[in-house]
């Protein structure tokens, strides 16, 4: 899922997307190997000759590959906890619709949040379930009309 650039985001330079598609090639196939039990490492080497040998779990790997793709095609990346709060205009953003609109469906209980005072502070993974679920009922209802027009003969 794609999230709007925030104030933490690291948007990349055209030199930066370039290294991290040529990184993320090299990168993709060691995904393959931490399918074993062996835990994946990383070798990091500085230019004043430091370096050091870092295990990560594979789930980090994935993660860390992800951000890599998306930097090499321009995008802007952030890392965002499921369990974070955002403010109404920042779920909005995330959601692409306007920030009255959202209050609306937060009026009509579509979405839970919680008030800190007087500010509505909504949950990111409640956000993401929203979108998923939108998400599939439109597919639902796409199927649905194109087998209508199927049965009609309209296709």
């Amino acid at each position: 899922m794609f999230a709007p650039p925030t104030p933490d985001a690291i948007a990349p330079t055209p030199q930066d997307a370039k290294l991290a598609r040529e990184s993320s090639a090299v990168l993709a196939p060691f995904l393959h190997d931490t399918e074993t039990t062996e835990t994946p490492h990383i070798l990091l080497r500085s230019g004043t000759n430091r370096e050091a040998d870092i295990a990560l779990p594979s789930s980090v790997l994935k993660l860390l590959l992800g951000a890599l793709e998306e930097m090499g095609k321009g995008n802007a990346v952030t890392l965002l906890p499921l369990q974070a709060e955002l403010t109404t205009q920042q779920a909005a953003e995330l959601m692409r619709v306007s920030r009255p609109s959202l209050i609306k469906m937060l009026d009509e209980r579509k979405l839970p949040f919680r008030k800190v005072g007087a500010h509505r502070r909504v949950r990111y993974a409640d956000v993401l379930r929203y979108l998923e679920v939108e998400h599939s009922r439109r597919v639902k209802v796409m199927e649905e009309l194109m087998e209508e027009t199927e049965r009609l003969g309209l296709y």
